[in-house]
């Protein structure tokens, strides 16, 4: 018997249970790799222990965002939505706008869900007005990690949260050397990456933007003299600087960068905290000491990062829309959070949850992600629609400066006209 026969036989006698026991069956559909799905099947445990005769099902899709996003809208407009699904903050704009998610807020009072427990910045990428579309299961800052190996080799001080864009670029320096006596550089201060949601948060560190407020254009932003000031100090590190490992092809992966990381060929590195999963086991048998910091700033620039954030959605058909509802409510609170919070992927969204997890933290990592949230906005991605569109075109603009040697204002006026063709594409006529 074929794999995919064995498969359709094991469905077969789900199904027949179901008939047999007459058990309610929610979907929860998700993005969990196995071993999140593992954590997840814990947290719903006590869950389905509470509602005797009731099974969750994950529909744990282990595939890209894009590919689980089109899953989702098309079991909806299929007629057979899951009962709740993970709804990332990218996706926001669109799902709200075709009203496909329930709006939670008439629920919530009744279930004893205070929005006032969530970070704010957190809860507001799923709000519009009252209206509330999930309630947010976990979320991080981008902050700097850094070998703490590296920087006591050269005798470099650890960096603290108030630092410059002239410290960070004085420390990447220090930090690029020939270790070897070869006459080739080995080591690396840092490294580059085209893609957008690594480098955002240092060009709103240096006061610029990629959208005008309310994000109906980029001219006037992305092009504006702090963007391309910002966007030319970050290319820098390729074309002036060469704090950045010299590839052949700078569409490097983030595996790549991490792997120099790990094995100590780069001192510092843009991070999240989904990637602390990856980083314990250097850390637990001794092959790295790292530190995190905030994402440093420009002087006279605020401080700033972006969260990325996901949360608990009810598709507005979902035909078990009570049950759906508490469910979100109850992924979304604290049993739930404490139990997630195991898995080291993010910050708990519940503010309380969040500052137990830090006070509880030996290695002063949580404590640093909590600091960097305060100076933290929610990503253009929860307010725009087609915003994936304008992520996918911003990595033609780096590699225009950093492959093509073309100036910065050039590839940003050309960008801003690009983007602003896209958006006013999306507005119809």
């Amino acid at each position: 018997m074929t794999r995919r026969r064995a498969m359709a036989g094991m469905l077969l006698v789900t199904l027949a249970c179901r008939a047999d026991d007459n058990r309610t069956v929610l979907e929860l559909a998700n993005w969990a790799d196995y071993r999140e799905a593992d954590l997840e099947r814990q947290v719903l445990a006590p869950f389905e222990q509470a509602h005797p005769g009731l099974v969750v099902q994950q529909q744990s899709a282990g595939t890209g965002q894009a590919e689980y996003r089109e899953r989702i809208l098309t079991s909806i407009v299929a007629g057979k939505p899951p009962d709740v699904f993970l709804l990332d903050n990218i996706d926001v704009p669109a799902f709200a706008n075709r009203g496909a998610v329930l709006d939670l807020s008439p629920y919530l009072r009744r279930l004893g869900v205070e929005l006032a427990r969530y970070d704010s910045t957190v809860i507001g990428i799923f709000r519009r007005g009252d209206a509330v579309y999930a309630l947010p299961k976990g979320y991080s800052p981008m902050v700097v990690v850094y070998n703490k190996d590296l920087f006591d080799r050269a005798g470099v001080p650890y960096p603290t949260d108030d630092w410059t864009w002239d410290d960070f670029l004085r420390v990447a320096k220090a930090l690029t050397r020939d270790t070897d006596g070869d006459g080739r550089t080995d080591q690396w201060g840092t490294a580059f990456d085209r893609r957008v949601f690594l480098w955002i948060p240092w060009l709103w560190s240096g006061a610029g933007d990629v959208l005008c407020h309310g994000g109906t254009r980029a001219s006037g932003c992305l092009d504006a003299p702090a963007s391309v000031a910002a966007i030319r100090w970050y290319t820098n590190w390729v074309t002036r600087d060469s704090i950045v490992p010299r590839v052949f092809n700078l569409r490097r992966s983030l595996g790549d960068n991490l792997r120099l990381f790990y094995s100590g060929k780069v001192a510092m590195l843009t991070t999240g905290h989904f990637w602390n999963p990856n980083l314990r086991p250097y850390v637990a048998d001794g092959r790295l000491k790292v530190g995190f910091v905030e994402i440093p700033h420009q002087a006279g620039a605020t401080p700033q990062t972006v969260i990325y954030a996901s949360g608990f959605a009810v598709p507005a058909t979902a035909p078990h829309r009570k049950l759906s509802i508490q469910l979100a409510a109850y992924l979304a609170d604290s049993a739930a959070q404490a139990i997630r919070a195991g898995g080291d992927l993010e910050l708990p969204s519940l503010t309380g949850a969040a500052l137990a997890r830090a006070a509880a933290d030996t290695t002063g990592w949580e404590a640093v992600f909590l600091r960097a949230s305060r100076h933290a906005r929610m990503p253009w991605g929860a307010r725009i629609e087609r915003w994936r569109e304008v992520e996918s075109a911003l990595p033609d603009m780096m590699d225009r400066i950093t492959l093509e040697h073309v100036d910065p204002r050039i590839a940003a006026q050309e960008m801003a006209q690009r983007i602003d063709q896209l958006l006013a594409e999306g507005r119809g006529p």
